[in-house]
């Protein structure tokens, strides 16, 4: 390349580097049609997020570079506040052979778009920074103590089991204790399981008096950068990737002679939405207002509407919410959305225009904008893209991803983690995996943690003692280290005989510290209830369990929804388990007889939701006819009663 004019410096402006690709298909099928960049995030653009972030920091200049869905990114900005935006101006710069963000520096770099430093950032950053003070930082580091300093990596340090770390993309830093500038670097995934060890170079710690090893940061890949780096890129075109390829270049050569900052922020928040799960996190931390003040009811977008109540619950203009429908915690619902009778959202967000039916139970879930989620279906840790259709009484399972403008028949089960879309004949078809049976499982097992739903991996450390208990451990649901949590939490208040409040509270503080649901709560207690029934005499055992527990056991099934959801759960867990099963219709009487599944129609109609089913869920149905037969007769001679005992009534008047 030739070299560069030498005249006089340019004014010390700001500018960023945008790159709007995200160079992988974690959120596949959804970004068949769209740009990360592009998908909502509590109803807002996961770009204007980045924008935002970067007007708040002072940058004066944004360039957007993309090549992936780039008309898409255009029209966007054309039609947005920042298309006229003086100060930042933005400019989108199209570049069709970027497949990498190392080709991203190296197109800059060949257009000559920069001046000075600038902030390198990816269009999925969500942050309430202002980075005024660690530009400046990094400018007076490179005026004066150190002339080789050309880039300073913003890290966010949290703990280790923070919410907003995203799994299987974390890292070890390690930095000199004074300056924090960086002496290595090196990724870390969860799987295999085992004990992480450094190997470091004694020469990059020579002279230095203490040094940092952290594994605590939270890397947004928010840089600050001097003009020498996209050069680097330019003269290193085997470099693609920010910190394995640049980064540990940089380190690790005695040629360039260059050196890497860390700024450490200790409060604020910057992540990025790199993952399923990291949407579902930086979701909920936007509605808990962690995020503060980036919140719904700020309004980023012209037209929103969005109100505050408590707690955290956030509505727009024009939301038709049913009298007994329920809007539990941590809930945006967009403009001129309507939810019917009896159903139960919480921890979601809900788009513009949808239209959610009666006994609908949503949970931990995203349904963007024109959707439609007819009567007694269940969406739980699941994203539904726009115009998605869900017929009477489909369920979704976690970690789903359901494409735009599919439409799923009534009666389906979306399974755990499927990725689903509209084929050509309108039939709803699964997106293969990119992971085939040849590959590695630790690499599947650390990209599954990439979804919404699945459990934190164990404790290295505690692996090697857990293998002994895999003959025990085959019986129990996969679930991580808050399922066993839960069980001793169980066992304890029955053997300690705890009051009800007390292990409801317990659960409760559990929940609380591992991000759980209701559900989630849910599913451990009833299964723990099939667990503890001796089933030589299940009547006899059920029945004196629940004569202890019954209140404790009613906290988890309180409401039709539950209820429904309840019956699920048992009918799973006795699916896999021949000798319950063939006990389900014994313990759902005991159930019903305590008075803890009080609502027939609601058994009936889960009943008749698995017509049509084959295989061991069509033996359980037909196992359990004669009890639904029973309550069904049971509830019409009630109703009777309750009609002779009025007009006994009325006649005695």
């Amino acid at each position: 390349m030739a070299p560069r004019d030498k005249g006089p410096e340019p004014d010390e402006i700001l500018q960023a580097v945008l790159v709007a690709d995200s160079f992988n298909e974690r959120f596949k099928p959804l970004t068949s049609d769209r740009p990360r960049c592009l998908m909502p995030l509590a109803n807002v653009p996961l770009i204007e997020y980045t924008m935002e972030f970067l007007a708040l920091s002072g940058v004066q200049e944004i360039i957007i570079i993309c090549k992936s869905h780039s008309d898409a990114i255009k029209d966007y900005i054309r039609q947005s506040r920042w298309h006229n935006s003086k100060s930042p101006s933005v400019q989108v710069v199209v570049s069709q052979g970027m497949v990498s963000l190392g080709d991203a520096m190296r197109e800059i770099d060949e257009k000559r778009l920069l001046k000075s430093d600038f902030i390198l950032v990816n269009g999925d950053v969500v942050s309430n920074l202002d980075l005024s003070a660690a530009v400046e930082l990094h400018r007076q580091r490179r005026k004066t103590a150190d002339k080789k300093a050309i880039m300073t990596m913003v890290l966010r340090q949290a703990s280790v089991n923070h919410r907003s770390r995203p799994r299987a993309e974390e890292s070890v830093f390690v930095l000199d204790a004074l300056t924090h500038q960086c002496i290595h670097w090196e990724a870390t995934q969860p799987y295999p399981l085992r004990a992480e060890k450094l190997a470091l170079d004694v020469d990059r710690l020579k002279d230095r008096e203490q040094v940092l090893i952290c594994t605590d940061l939270i890397d947004c890949q928010i840089d600050i950068c001097s003009i020498e780096v996209p050069p680097l890129f330019y003269e290193n075109f085997d470099w693609q990737e920010l910190r394995s390829h640049f980064l540990t270049g940089i380190l690790e050569s005695d040629l360039l002679d260059k050196n890497i900052y860390a700024h450490l922020l200790h409060d604020g928040y910057a992540t990025r939405v790199v993952t399923p799960r990291m949407y579902d996190a930086v979701s909920k931390d936007i509605l808990s207002r962690w995020a503060y003040p980036i919140a719904p009811e700020s309004n980023m977008i012209a037209g929103h509407t969005y109100t505050y109540s408590r707690p955290n619950i956030y509505k727009e203009e024009g939301v038709r919410l049913a009298i007994t429908a329920t809007l539990q915690e941590n809930v945006a619902v967009g403009a001129k959305t309507i939810i019917g009778d009896n159903t139960r959202i919480s921890n979601s967000v809900i788009g513009s225009n949808c239209r959610i039916g009666a006994n609908v139970v949503i949970d931990g879930a995203y349904i963007w904008d024109d959707c439609v989620i007819e009567d007694d279906s269940s969406v739980r840790k699941a994203i539904l893209g726009d115009g998605v259709q869900l017929g009477k009484g489909v369920v979704v399972e976690p970690g789903a991803i359901i494409r735009g403008k599919t439409i799923v028949k009534a009666g389906t089960r979306i399974e755990v983690n499927s990725k689903v879309f509209a084929g050509a004949d309108g039939n709803v078809e699964l997106l293969k995996s990119d992971l085939d049976d040849d590959d590695d499982e630790d690499e599947r097992l650390n990209t599954e943690l990439g979804n919404i739903g699945t459990p934190a991996p164990p404790d290295p450390e505690e692996a090697d003692s857990d293998s002994d208990d895999d003959d025990e451990d085959e019986d129990e649901d996969a679930g991580g280290d808050w399922k066993a949590d839960a069980d001793a939490t169980i066992d304890r208040s029955f053997a300690e005989d705890h009051t009800i409040d007390t292990a409801v509270l317990e659960l409760n503080t559990l929940k609380m510290a591992n991000d759980l649901d209701f559900h989630d709560l849910r599913t451990v207690v009833l299964e723990k209830l099939l667990r503890e029934v001796d089933l030589t005499k299940t009547k006899d055992s059920a029945e004196k369990i629940l004569t202890r527990w019954k209140q404790f056991y009613a906290k988890y099934l309180q409401d039709p929804a539950d209820q429904l959801d309840g019956l699920r759960i048992l009918a799973d867990y006795c699916s896999t388990r021949p000798a319950h099963r063939k006990q389900l219709p014994v313990i759902l009487f005991a159930l019903y007889n305590a008075e803890l599944l009080d609502d027939d129609h609601c058994i009936i109609k889960w009943h008749r939701s698995l017509q049509g089913e084959t295989g061991v869920r069509g033996v359980i149905r037909d196992e359990l006819k004669n009890f639904v037969t029973w309550v069904e007769t049971a509830g019409e001679e009630s109703d009777s009663d309750e009609d002779s005992d009025e007009d006994s009534d009325e006649d005695s008047d």
